[in-house]
């Protein structure tokens, strides 16, 4: 069996991504199809200028709620000062990234989408990540921030993407109510909504179509322990971003918006979130 540790396996590892995926450069959207959590890392060194273009990237990024405050901090696993840290799945990596936020309403929202346009990102660079729901990195907290979320991040030990059409995730017609037949533009944004990772894979989230709105409904969690309810808005926030990007690629007008008239009665066990109107 192959050594999946050293450089040298390293180069190899890109070859073998670059067979999944095809000899071009990724984008954003293009990530979406391949990407996948990585739970294996090398523990080697990212280089300065990679570190910089993370924190640089994190700058210019598009919220989805502009006002409200985010901040990310990369801490180091390899250095001696490190402190190993006890939660639930947690993966071992050489770097945890954590998202500070104030915490308005729909913090959580905007953390999962402002993360996970950053993970994307990264996945462009070579480097994994993965979502460490239940982890907290800081021991202080970054004045009135909230530690909102971490995340797993590293060179993977093998591959980086996972082959296409290989992702678990629930048929698409089960997620969704048309009430008509969908364009295919907006059917590119609901495969790309399908394919955004959650906790568990649970996929916490059901659509309602017509002409041009999808409107977003969120399960609504029965669970007394309250990271599971924040994890499944996070989740949202993840697969928002991913709608926007997919409407982004196809080069349409479109934006997020909270309407007064959607009925919760749609879907029993759901609450209405916000939709995506495109423009005609």
């Amino acid at each position: 069996m192959e050594n999946y540790d050293t450089i040298e396996n390293k180069k190899m590892i890109n070859i073998w991504d670059k067979k999944r995926v095809g000899l071009k450069k990724m984008k954003l959207y293009d990530v979406i199809q391949y990407r996948q959590s990585i739970r294996n890392f090398q523990m080697k060194p990212l280089e300065e200028k990679v570190l910089e273009k993370i924190v640089c990237y994190q700058k210019t990024m598009k919220a989805l709620y502009p006002d409200i405050t985010c901040q990310i901090e990369i801490h180091n696993a390899m250095e001696k000062s490190w402190k190993k840290k006890k939660s639930p799945f947690q993966v071992k990596a050489p770097y945890y990234l954590s998202l500070y936020s104030s915490t308005e309403q729909g913090y959580l929202l905007n953390a999962g989408y402002v993360l996970e346009e950053l993970s994307l990102y990264l996945n462009t660079l070579g480097i994994g990540t993965c979502y460490q729901g239940a982890m907290k990195v800081s021991d202080n907290k970054k004045s009135e921030l909230e530690e909102v979320l971490v995340m797993a991040l590293g060179y993977p030990s093998r591959y980086l993407y996972r082959e296409l059409g290989t992702a678990k995730r629930i048929e698409l017609k089960k997620e969704c109510i048309f009430k008509e037949e969908p364009s295919k533009e907006v059917l590119t944004i609901l495969r790309a909504a399908n394919l955004a990772p959650s906790s568990m894979n649970n996929q916490p989230w059901k659509f309602v179509v017509y002409k041009n709105r999808i409107h977003v409904f969120s399960h609504k969690s029965n669970s007394f322990i309250p990271i599971i309810t924040k994890l499944h808005t996070i989740d949202m926030g993840i697969m928002l971003n991913h709608m926007f990007l997919a409407a982004e690629e196809l080069w349409l007008e479109a934006e997020f918006s909270q309407l007064d008239n959607i009925s919760n009665q749609l879907f029993k066990d759901y609450k209405y979130i916000m939709s995506m109107l495109i423009s005609e």
